[in-house]
């Protein structure tokens, strides 16, 4: 760890101190003595300012929360022009984050472990969609509208700016845009309703007896406690196991962890294609894909814990998971626009979006609400018509619902 040349008073030393660590590292793997030492002062002084990392940590959090709402309430949307204001919105977005990256990488690992921070900053982010897209508001409900507009920006974002501290590409823009204003449906299909029909049965872990019982054991103290708040100590005797016979199996609890990353990627990827391997139509499989995924977690919520964790303490493997789920996109993605089912979109782009619309609905259906087969259902009902034919079908004025049913 190099110290750094701070200016200012010793309290900004220590707040841009502490923003570096936390936002290079993690706040959970970050120490005062680290945060002093790299200010370049005496380590007592921090206690004059702050009375712990918790204290400087919120005061980072609501800063960085209070700079957003600011700039967000400055943005201004043309009336009647949604593809602009998309653009506008998309861009500032995209601007933000890279400009902002230290705040924005401290939120994206706060709001990953805290509920309150998380839906903050979905609040944020759901003013301007509330303005410039009202009708699709009203018409599907803001989550909605949420996971289906803002889900493939966010995680495109995360994947480009925050993991990879790249500038958004600038051809995402467009495609994103696209995307969102018509949909994945050159055409008028119609959802087999069949897509709900496949329930997801718990996977079985096939490993040695004793491995089992320290993975199972593993998954749901870090699903439940999290992985840094976890000790070996705590598996072994939860698996009912000697501590010593951990380390025949695993080097470390890091080790353990990777594996369990590893079992949910395999068995989340074998569970999405016994299910979509049962349409023909991607479309279908695309809505049969979303609920298989959050059937999935739905039965392992722990393994959605675990990988969410992975990603700061076991970053090579998150990132692996991630790439693979993407990679198992693409072919089909080209194969069903090749068939004339997908509208032509840059593959990796449309990739990253469906897995940023499945995101964001795990994390409000799954995270930040208890969400039943039947709320499932009724929703992905909902987002299959604008995955469809996109947020442009249903501006005002041009979409009105029949009297009795809508379509």
């Amino acid at each position: 760890m190099v110290q750094a040349e701070f200016t200012g008073s010793t309290k900004d030393k220590i707040i841009e101190s502490a923003k570096d660590l936390f936002s290079s590292y993690n706040y959970r793997d970050v120490s005062i003595s680290m945060i002093t030492e790299h200010a370049g002062i005496n380590g007592s002084l921090f206690y004059r300012h702050f009375s712990n990392k918790t204290d400087i940590l919120e005061q980072l959090v609501t800063d960085a929360l209070k700079n957003l709402k600011v700039q967000v309430a400055s943005l201004v949307f043309p009336k009647e022009k949604t593809s602009k204001s998309l653009d506008i919105f998309y861009k500032w977005i995209a601007v933000a984050a890279y400009q902002n990256l230290r705040d924005i990488r401290i939120l994206h690992e706060v709001e990953l472990n805290n509920s309150d921070v998380a839906k903050q900053l979905q609040c944020i982010f759901d003013s301007p969609l509330q303005k410039f897209l009202a009708p699709q508001v009203e018409e599907f409900g803001l989550d909605v509208v949420r996971w289906f507009v803002l889900g493939p920006v966010r995680f495109s974002i995360t994947y480009y700016t925050i993991w990879k501290g790249m500038e958004f590409p600038k051809k995402c823009f467009s495609q994103l845009t696209e995307f969102v204003l018509q949909g994945i449906d050159p055409e008028e299909h119609i959802m087999n309703h069949r897509v709900f029909d496949y329930g997801v049965e718990p996977i079985e872990i096939q490993e040695d007896a004793t491995i089992l019982k320290l993975l199972q054991s593993a998954e749901k103290l870090f699903g439940s406690r999290g992985f840094k708040e976890t000790k070996v100590s705590d598996i072994t005797y939860k698996a009912g196991v000697a501590l010593g016979t951990f380390y025949l199996y695993f080097e470390n609890k890091q080790a353990i962890l990777e594996k369990l990353v590893w079992h949910t990627n395999t068995n989340l990827r074998r569970t999405l294609k016994q299910t979509i391997n049962n349409f023909s139509d991607r479309r279908d499989a695309e809505i049969a894909g979303f609920y298989a995924f959050l059937q999935f977690f739905k039965k392992h919520s722990n393994m959605y814990a675990v990988v969410r964790d992975a990603e700061f303490f076991a970053h090579d493997e998150a990132m692996e998971y991630y790439e693979k789920i993407k990679q198992s996109y693409i072919k089909p993605i080209k194969q069903a626009q090749t068939k004339g089912e997908f509208r032509v979109y840059d593959p990796e782009i449309l990739a990253l979006s469906l897995m940023g619309i499945g995101h964001y609905m795990g994390m409000d259906m799954l995270i930040l609400g208890n969400k039943t087969n039947i709320d499932f259902v009724r929703k992905l009902i909902k987002l299959s018509r604008l995955l469809y034919k996109g947020v442009k079908r249903y501006e005002l004025g041009k979409y009105l619902p029949k009297k009795e049913g809508r379509n």
